[in-house]
């Protein structure tokens, strides 16, 4: 009999992000002049006090041994208390599940409503990642495109003509990756409302929270819809505001049964997330937000920079 890989391993496409990224570390290692725009990776060192929080976690023998699954009881409540700081919004340490990353947040949070055939409306543009992680746990995505005329933003309209009887879970995602578009307040709470009307999931990525322009702001989908706590999964991580993204610390907040099923499953995976990591995110989230402030200064700069340098090309 011949030997043939399993179907949902091989169903799979490889991230195009982080080839787009080897390829630009490809070209820079031959001397070539590159400036990368694949992976969402600020290029500043983590800030100082994070790392040696992490060097003196190192020399500390109980960060040497496995630890609790769910994360390290200190980074959960640092966890609550960011979470209530930065959206106003309040849980509880047994509504957090710390994960290897965002992307295992993501991978766990679909492999834990998912079930086979199920549809998840998916907004696009969108991450790579979403709908790799939507057809591992045997799921079908539904794209739901909006281009620039609506400023890459999906409309409650555009949803309800997508909605089927095998619809369960809604993807959100503001400030967007990749279009970097941000849902107003209004838009939010009218997507919130629409998803709770019809007894939808909403998995909700927040990892680019603070890196918000021109005034604008990104209220979580649970403050402007408190009723959908109940059946909203919420991702988020230090890897962008602390530029950690080789630290590997996301998160999952969500109901309460829901996380303790995500834990059974991520204790058979991957156990605990490493100490030594989870110590640093506990220095960058209990920490002011200064260092946090002064690189997004430099993202703005440069974004403006480029946005003018885009414009000054005709067409």
């Amino acid at each position: 009999m011949e030997l043939t890989l399993a179907q949902r391993v091989s169903r799979i496409k490889p991230s195009p992000t982080l080839a787009v990224t080897a390829k630009a570390a490809e070209l820079k290692a031959q001397g070539k002049d590159v400036l990368s725009l694949g992976a969402g990776e600020p290029d500043f060192p983590t800030p100082d006090y994070i790392v040696d929080a992490a060097i003196a976690a190192a020399k500390n023998v109980a960060n040497h041994r496995y630890t609790p699954t769910p994360g390290l009881p200190e980074l959960r409540e640092a966890i609550v208390a960011k979470t209530k700081r930065d959206s106003g919004y309040e849980i509880t340490a047994d509504q957090v599940l710390v994960t290897n990353g965002g992307k295992q947040a993501v991978y766990q949070s679909f492999a834990s409503i998912v079930d086979p055939g199920d549809e998840v409306l998916l907004p696009s543009p969108y991450w790579t990642t979403y709908p790799e992680a939507i057809k591992l746990a045997g799921g079908v995505s539904v794209e739901v495109f909006a281009d620039e005329t609506q400023n890459y933003l999906v409309s409650v309209e555009q949803l309800q003509k997508a909605l089927t009887a095998k619809t369960k879970v809604l993807l959100f995602c503001s400030p967007s990756n990749p279009t970097g578009s941000v849902y107003s307040p209004a838009q939010v709470k009218e997507i919130g409302e629409w998803a709770l009307k019809n007894n939808l999931w909403v998995i909700t990525d927040e990892i680019y929270e603070h890196l918000l322009y021109d005034g604008a702001t990104a209220p979580s989908i649970c403050v402007q819809v408190p009723e959908l706590a109940d059946r909203t999964i919420i991702i988020n991580g230090v890897a962008k505001t602390y530029a950690m993204t080789g630290w590997r610390v996301g998160w999952m907040i969500g109901p309460k049964d829901l996380i303790k099923a995500a834990t059974n499953l991520q204790s058979h995976l991957s156990s605990n997330v490493s100490n030594v990591s989870q110590r640093a995110a506990i220095a960058a989230l209990t920490g002011d937000l200064a260092a946090v402030h002064k690189m997004g200064e430099a993202f703005d700069r440069r974004r403006k920079l480029i946005v003018k340098l885009l414009n000054e090309i005709p067409g």
